[in-house]
């Protein structure tokens, strides 16, 4: 099975029990509070009543939801837009797709499962991901008993995953994946990156480096060559039309021709 039907069986299986869980729930209990209002009606637990019958309405329209989701995976994932699960199946017939455990990172997308009742599924461009950094925990041996990436997005909102030791290979690939398909993200030292970008200012500095660096690194353009040779040319075009010695040749021809 591929890795994003595993991911996607996965919130299927949940949020169907989940939903299912939640409805079962809610209908015992509303049907136990109709019991007890139809046998031994009391005054004073009135607003108790009220209370626990909406909160059991809730219940009922969290559980139709969930399950609404349960069948409706791609729509919740992806939005409206079509082009964006379409992308998604092309990049994954590739054979550089990596996975590790719940996540799978192709060359535009990366998804993350996490037990959330409203997101379990995250889908991020990786065009949205401005700094990747890893953090293994090694133990008595040389290899990781725990891995841990950490990956910001442009509104600074930290996706933390971890990995088990028999993952944390391929948690070191996918980090690796990241930052070789988008060289432009920040991979160098999260504290420096937490340092830089406590402020305002200082994310919106951050931003803007980010933005330099995908430019120069995306585009076979040398921005910096191409400034100096602007300015060779306004040079040496300030200098014809200050050049001395034509000023002079002008004012003598026009000297010739008075005479």
């Amino acid at each position: 099975m591929q890795p994003y039907y595993a991911i996607k069986l996965k919130c299927f299986i949940l949020r169907l029990m989940m939903g299912c869980s939640l409805l079962l729930i809610s209908i015992g209990i509303t049907v136990s509070i109709v019991q007890e209002i139809m046998e031994s009606y009391d005054v004073n637990s009135k607003l108790a009543y009220i209370l626990g019958l909406v909160i059991c309405a809730l219940m009922v329209l969290l559980g139709v939801w969930l399950i609404y989701q349960a069948f409706h995976f791609e729509r919740f994932v992806f939005g409206k837009s079509k082009s964006g699960y379409a992308l998604l199946k092309e990049d994954m017939q590739n054979e550089s797709v990596v996975s590790a455990g719940d996540l799978i990172v192709t060359d535009q997308f990366l998804l993350l499962f996490s037990l959330h009742l409203l997101n379990m599924c995250k889908v991020i461009r990786l065009d949205n991901i401005i700094a990747c950094f890893e953090d293994p925990v090694y133990g008595t041996v040389a290899k990781p008993s725990e891995y841990t990436l950490f990956i910001y997005d442009r509104d600074f909102k930290c996706h933390t995953i971890v990995l088990d030791a028999k993952q944390s290979e391929a948690g070191h690939l996918a980090k690796l994946k990241i930052s070789q398909t988008h060289p432009w993200i920040y991979a160098v030292s999260r504290d420096t990156f937490l340092d830089r970008t406590m402020t305002k200012n200082g994310r919106r500095n951050f931003l803007n480096e980010i933005e330099k660096r995908k430019y120069k690194m995306s585009s076979h353009v040398n921005v910096e060559a191409e400034a100096e040779t602007e300015i060779d040319q306004m040079v040496s075009d300030a200098r014809k039309k200050l050049d001395f010695h034509s000023i002079l040749g002008k004012t003598d021809k026009n000297q010739q021709k008075k005479k």
